[in-house]
């Protein structure tokens, strides 16, 4: 979460952040009815919980890009769906019909610490973004067009995310999704999502 903020120049005041994670019982299962965001992340990993981090899923057949009243969101030929910020007019019907809760609108003018901002900046990725309008993440866009992993997949200490070219029949998320049991969440909505949860045992 907090290398996502880092790289995507998210407001720290107030606080924006593009993955939710969410604590869950390991006794009830994947239940997002009862899944927890509000815990406190000092006292992780807890031993009954498990965590499961949700963002934009990238969904090809996405709800918030076909109910954009000004098609200021899209989906880019490699699958990423974006926003053009300057095109956003702040309706927050993408976020009504997003079932994912990932789309973020911004209350009020973000503030970033000028020491903090990182320059390193795409038109519809991570450039700071207005009040007014709605955000989301972007697989960090200015990453993986240069071909680096996104923010999230690289700070991770142990792993669990993973990153790459569905096209690939031999990349690393091919196999996991050969190997492992994998899912995608709210399957039955056909939003066909690209971001994939698996077990690793």
């Amino acid at each position: 979460v907090y290398g996502c903020v880092e790289e995507n120049n998210h407001s720290r005041d107030p606080q924006v952040h593009w993955i939710r994670v969410l604590k869950m019982k390991k006794e009830d299962g994947i239940n997002l009815e009862k899944a927890d965001p509000y815990y406190d992340p000092e006292e992780v990993p807890e031993e009954d919980a498990f965590y499961m981090p949700v963002a934009c899923q990238q969904c090809s057949n996405a709800p918030c890009v076909k109910v954009c009243p000004v098609e200021a969101t899209w989906q880019e030929p490699d699958g990423i769906v974006v926003v053009d910020y300057d095109h956003c007019i702040g309706c927050r019907c993408c976020m009504a019909a997003c079932p994912y809760g990932a789309r973020h609108f911004n209350w009020a003018e973000p503030e970033i610490p000028a020491e903090e901002i990182n320059p390193d900046m795409h038109y519809l990725g991570n450039r700071p973004r207005p009040k007014g309008v709605v955000e989301k993440c972007t697989f960090c866009i200015q990453r993986v067009r240069k071909g680096r992993y996104p923010a999230c997949v690289e700070i991770c200490p142990v792993g669990a995310r993973k990153f790459g070219n569905l096209l690939d029949e031999e990349s690393e998320m091919r196999v996991l999704m050969r190997e492992k049991r994998v899912f995608v969440l709210k399957e039955d909505l056909n939003t066909q999502p690209k971001f994939y949860y698996f077990y690793a045992t």
